[in-house]
Protein backbone atom coordinates (compact mmCIF):
# COMPACT_ATOMS: atom_id res chain seq x y z
CA UNK A 1 0.00 0.00 0.00
CA UNK A 2 1.55 3.32 -1.02
CA UNK A 3 1.94 6.13 1.37
CA UNK A 4 -1.83 7.90 2.19
CA UNK A 5 -1.90 11.59 2.71
CA UNK A 6 1.64 11.90 3.66
CA UNK A 7 1.16 9.12 6.09
CA UNK A 8 2.84 4.98 5.72
CA UNK A 9 -0.06 2.86 5.73
CA UNK A 10 1.96 -0.53 6.22
CA UNK A 11 4.62 1.02 8.79
CA UNK A 12 1.68 2.02 10.90
CA UNK A 13 -0.51 -1.13 10.50
CA UNK A 14 2.90 -3.37 11.24
CA UNK A 15 3.75 -1.01 14.28
CA UNK A 16 -0.17 -1.17 15.38
CA UNK A 17 -0.26 -5.58 15.07
CA UNK A 18 3.60 -5.57 17.21
CA UNK A 19 1.95 -2.89 19.85
CA UNK A 20 -1.27 -3.20 20.04
CA UNK A 21 -1.25 1.09 19.48
CA UNK A 22 0.09 3.48 17.05
CA UNK A 23 0.44 7.22 16.79
CA UNK A 24 -0.69 9.29 14.02
CA UNK A 25 1.52 12.61 13.98
CA UNK A 26 0.59 15.62 13.51
CA UNK A 27 -3.18 14.71 12.11
CA UNK A 28 -5.74 17.62 13.26
CA UNK A 29 -5.16 21.24 12.71
CA UNK A 30 -5.03 23.00 16.02
CA UNK A 31 -7.40 25.67 14.94
CA UNK A 32 -9.94 22.61 14.68
CA UNK A 33 -8.98 21.43 18.05
CA UNK A 34 -9.56 24.49 19.81
CA UNK A 35 -13.08 24.96 18.42
CA UNK A 36 -14.01 21.33 19.17
CA UNK A 37 -12.90 22.08 22.80
CA UNK A 38 -14.59 25.32 22.93
CA UNK A 39 -18.18 23.39 22.27
CA UNK A 40 -16.90 20.34 24.18
CA UNK A 41 -16.35 22.12 27.34
CA UNK A 42 -19.61 22.92 28.36
CA UNK A 43 -21.28 19.26 27.59
CA UNK A 44 -18.61 17.93 29.95
CA UNK A 45 -19.06 20.40 32.61
CA UNK A 46 -22.50 19.82 32.48
CA UNK A 47 -22.10 16.05 33.21
CA UNK A 48 -18.88 16.12 35.51
CA UNK A 49 -21.72 17.87 37.62
CA UNK A 50 -24.12 15.28 37.04
CA UNK A 51 -21.60 11.84 38.06
CA UNK A 52 -20.33 13.98 40.96
CA UNK A 53 -17.05 13.50 42.54
CA UNK A 54 -16.38 9.97 42.31
CA UNK A 55 -17.69 8.33 39.23
CA UNK A 56 -16.92 4.78 37.73
CA UNK A 57 -13.58 5.20 36.58
CA UNK A 58 -11.98 6.77 39.78
CA UNK A 59 -12.32 9.94 42.13
CA UNK A 60 -12.84 13.09 39.32
CA UNK A 61 -11.95 10.66 35.91
CA UNK A 62 -14.67 10.86 33.91
CA UNK A 63 -15.97 9.00 30.87
CA UNK A 64 -18.26 11.54 28.94
CA UNK A 65 -20.85 10.37 26.06
CA UNK A 66 -19.83 12.74 23.11
CA UNK A 67 -23.03 13.88 21.17
CA UNK A 68 -23.03 12.94 17.60
CA UNK A 69 -23.41 15.98 16.53
CA UNK A 70 -20.80 18.69 15.03
CA UNK A 71 -18.32 19.84 15.73
CA UNK A 72 -17.46 16.33 17.25
CA UNK A 73 -18.61 14.35 14.42
CA UNK A 74 -16.24 15.85 12.03
CA UNK A 75 -15.69 13.86 8.28
CA UNK A 76 -12.05 16.04 8.15
CA UNK A 77 -11.50 13.76 11.03
CA UNK A 78 -13.23 10.06 10.98
CA UNK A 79 -12.66 10.16 6.97
CA UNK A 80 -9.53 11.45 6.71
CA UNK A 81 -8.43 9.31 3.79
CA UNK A 82 -5.24 7.46 5.85
CA UNK A 83 -7.16 6.99 8.64
CA UNK A 84 -9.98 5.49 6.37
CA UNK A 85 -7.24 3.26 4.59
CA UNK A 86 -5.65 2.64 8.21
CA UNK A 87 -8.74 1.24 9.34
CA UNK A 88 -9.87 -1.25 5.96
CA UNK A 89 -6.36 -2.57 6.08
CA UNK A 90 -7.03 -3.54 9.92
CA UNK A 91 -10.76 -4.01 10.33
CA UNK A 92 -11.95 -4.64 6.69
CA UNK A 93 -14.22 -2.22 4.55
CA UNK A 94 -17.15 -3.09 6.10
CA UNK A 95 -16.19 -1.43 9.83
CA UNK A 96 -18.67 0.27 11.82
CA UNK A 97 -18.13 3.49 14.11
CA UNK A 98 -20.07 2.59 17.00
CA UNK A 99 -20.13 5.12 20.43
CA UNK A 100 -18.21 8.34 21.07
CA UNK A 101 -16.58 8.66 24.53
CA UNK A 102 -14.34 10.65 26.14
CA UNK A 103 -11.38 10.28 28.93
CA UNK A 104 -11.40 13.21 31.38
CA UNK A 105 -8.93 13.42 34.33
CA UNK A 106 -9.05 15.91 36.72
CA UNK A 107 -6.54 17.54 39.23
CA UNK A 108 -6.84 15.28 41.83
CA UNK A 109 -7.41 11.57 39.77
CA UNK A 110 -4.76 8.89 40.28
CA UNK A 111 -3.66 6.04 39.04
CA UNK A 112 -6.17 3.88 37.13
CA UNK A 113 -5.75 0.39 37.82
CA UNK A 114 -4.13 -1.47 34.92
CA UNK A 115 -6.88 -2.91 32.12
CA UNK A 116 -8.25 -3.26 28.95
CA UNK A 117 -11.04 -1.63 26.97
CA UNK A 118 -13.42 -4.37 26.25
CA UNK A 119 -13.23 -7.94 25.72
CA UNK A 120 -9.79 -9.79 26.59
CA UNK A 121 -10.64 -12.53 23.71
CA UNK A 122 -13.51 -13.81 21.35
CA UNK A 123 -12.84 -17.30 21.54
CA UNK A 124 -10.93 -19.14 24.26
CA UNK A 125 -7.94 -20.36 23.43
CA UNK A 126 -7.68 -18.53 20.09
CA UNK A 127 -5.57 -15.51 18.93
CA UNK A 128 -7.36 -12.93 16.89
CA UNK A 129 -6.65 -9.91 15.24
CA UNK A 130 -7.78 -6.72 16.36
CA UNK A 131 -12.04 -6.91 16.02
CA UNK A 132 -12.57 -2.96 18.81
CA UNK A 133 -10.60 -0.38 18.30
CA UNK A 134 -10.13 3.17 19.34
CA UNK A 135 -9.64 5.72 17.83
CA UNK A 136 -8.58 8.66 20.42
CA UNK A 137 -7.62 12.71 19.97
CA UNK A 138 -6.83 14.72 22.80
CA UNK A 139 -7.69 18.38 22.88
CA UNK A 140 -4.37 19.69 24.25
CA UNK A 141 -0.79 17.91 24.57
CA UNK A 142 -0.65 15.14 27.73
CA UNK A 143 2.22 14.92 29.38
CA UNK A 144 3.39 13.47 33.13
CA UNK A 145 1.70 16.63 34.83
CA UNK A 146 -1.89 16.07 33.15
CA UNK A 147 -2.24 12.32 32.99
CA UNK A 148 -1.26 10.91 29.86
CA UNK A 149 -1.41 7.16 29.08
CA UNK A 150 0.64 4.63 29.73
CA UNK A 151 0.37 1.18 27.41
CA UNK A 152 1.88 -2.07 27.56
CA UNK A 153 3.31 -3.16 24.42
CA UNK A 154 2.15 -6.62 22.62
CA UNK A 155 -0.20 -6.97 25.72
CA UNK A 156 -3.39 -7.19 22.79
CA UNK A 157 -2.52 -10.77 22.46
CA UNK A 158 -2.61 -12.07 26.37
CA UNK A 159 -5.17 -14.07 26.81
CA UNK A 160 -7.54 -13.23 29.71
CA UNK A 161 -6.54 -16.95 31.18
CA UNK A 162 -3.03 -16.17 31.38
CA UNK A 163 -3.42 -13.34 33.86
CA UNK A 164 -5.12 -13.35 36.76
CA UNK A 165 -8.21 -11.10 37.41
CA UNK A 166 -6.25 -8.15 39.32
CA UNK A 167 -3.87 -6.77 36.39
CA UNK A 168 -2.04 -4.81 39.17
CA UNK A 169 -0.91 -7.71 40.86
CA UNK A 170 0.93 -8.58 37.97
CA UNK A 171 2.06 -5.15 36.81
CA UNK A 172 2.51 -2.94 39.87
CA UNK A 173 0.98 -0.12 41.60
CA UNK A 174 0.74 3.68 41.25
CA UNK A 175 4.38 4.36 40.09
CA UNK A 176 5.56 1.55 40.24
CA UNK A 177 5.61 -0.83 37.45
CA UNK A 178 6.85 -4.14 38.29
CA UNK A 179 10.41 -5.12 36.66
CA UNK A 180 9.92 -7.12 34.04
CA UNK A 181 7.45 -4.97 32.48
CA UNK A 182 7.94 -1.59 30.15
CA UNK A 183 5.04 0.40 29.62
CA UNK A 184 4.53 3.26 26.71
CA UNK A 185 4.20 6.79 27.84
CA UNK A 186 2.46 8.59 25.14
CA UNK A 187 3.02 11.88 25.80
CA UNK A 188 1.16 13.46 22.89
CA UNK A 189 1.25 16.98 21.05
CA UNK A 190 -2.06 18.41 20.58
CA UNK A 191 -3.22 17.40 16.83
CA UNK A 192 -1.84 14.41 17.03
CA UNK A 193 -4.31 11.25 17.16
CA UNK A 194 -3.97 7.45 18.60
CA UNK A 195 -5.44 4.18 17.92
CA UNK A 196 -5.59 1.60 20.42
CA UNK A 197 -5.98 -2.14 20.14
CA UNK A 198 -9.18 -2.29 22.93
CA UNK A 199 -7.53 -5.71 24.12
CA UNK A 200 -4.21 -3.11 24.86
CA UNK A 201 -3.49 -3.18 28.48
CA UNK A 202 -3.11 0.32 29.51
CA UNK A 203 -3.89 2.74 32.14
CA UNK A 204 -4.56 6.62 32.89
CA UNK A 205 -2.16 8.72 35.28
CA UNK A 206 -2.78 10.86 37.87
CA UNK A 207 -3.63 15.10 36.70
CA UNK A 208 -1.69 17.40 38.77
CA UNK A 209 -2.33 20.31 36.22
CA UNK A 210 -5.27 22.84 37.07
CA UNK A 211 -6.61 21.97 33.59
CA UNK A 212 -9.06 19.02 32.95
CA UNK A 213 -7.02 16.23 30.06
CA UNK A 214 -9.74 15.59 27.89
CA UNK A 215 -9.58 13.29 25.00
CA UNK A 216 -12.20 12.19 22.51
CA UNK A 217 -12.58 8.30 21.74
CA UNK A 218 -14.55 7.33 18.32
CA UNK A 219 -15.08 3.48 19.12
CA UNK A 220 -14.80 1.49 15.49
CA UNK A 221 -14.85 -1.75 15.50
CA UNK A 222 -15.81 -4.78 12.91
CA UNK A 223 -19.54 -5.03 12.27
CA UNK A 224 -20.41 -8.23 13.95
CA UNK A 225 -19.11 -7.02 17.36
CA UNK A 226 -21.36 -4.49 17.89
CA UNK A 227 -24.13 -4.73 20.03
CA UNK A 228 -27.64 -5.31 18.66
CA UNK A 229 -29.38 -3.62 22.33
CA UNK A 230 -27.42 -0.39 20.95
CA UNK A 231 -28.85 -0.28 17.62
CA UNK A 232 -32.50 -1.64 18.62
CA UNK A 233 -33.19 -0.16 21.82
CA UNK A 234 -31.34 3.14 22.09
CA UNK A 235 -33.42 6.70 21.40
CA UNK A 236 -32.34 8.51 18.20
CA UNK A 237 -30.09 10.54 18.47
CA UNK A 238 -27.82 11.81 15.13
CA UNK A 239 -29.19 14.68 13.34
CA UNK A 240 -31.06 14.39 10.05
CA UNK A 241 -29.13 17.48 8.92
CA UNK A 242 -26.18 16.31 9.70
CA UNK A 243 -26.87 12.74 7.98
CA UNK A 244 -27.80 14.50 5.24
CA UNK A 245 -24.63 16.56 4.69
CA UNK A 246 -21.93 13.22 5.28
CA UNK A 247 -20.38 11.41 2.44
CA UNK A 248 -22.27 8.11 1.23
CA UNK A 249 -18.97 6.26 3.01
CA UNK A 250 -19.46 8.60 6.25
CA UNK A 251 -23.08 7.11 6.36
CA UNK A 252 -21.68 3.63 6.22
CA UNK A 253 -19.19 3.95 8.87
CA UNK A 254 -21.98 5.47 11.16
CA UNK A 255 -24.83 3.25 9.49
CA UNK A 256 -25.81 2.02 12.94
CA UNK A 257 -26.47 5.29 14.10
CA UNK A 258 -29.99 6.26 15.18
CA UNK A 259 -31.11 9.03 12.97
CA UNK A 260 -33.95 11.51 14.25
CA UNK A 261 -35.60 13.90 13.00
CA UNK A 262 -34.36 17.87 13.31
Amino acid sequence: MAVVAGYDIDELVRDFRVNGFVVFEAFIAHEKIDHILQCWAPVRDADIENQGEFPGRGRVRYNVRVPFRAPFVDEEIFEHPALVAFLEAELGEEYVFSHFDSNVPLKGSGYQRWHRDGRASLFPGIRTPAHDIGVKFPLCDTNEENGSFEVLPASQYVHADDLPQDLNSVFGDGPEVNGPFHPVRLNLKKGSLWVQDGRAIHRGTPNRSEQPRDELCMGISRPWTVSNWQIENTEPHFSKTLWDSLSDHARQVLRWQRVKDD
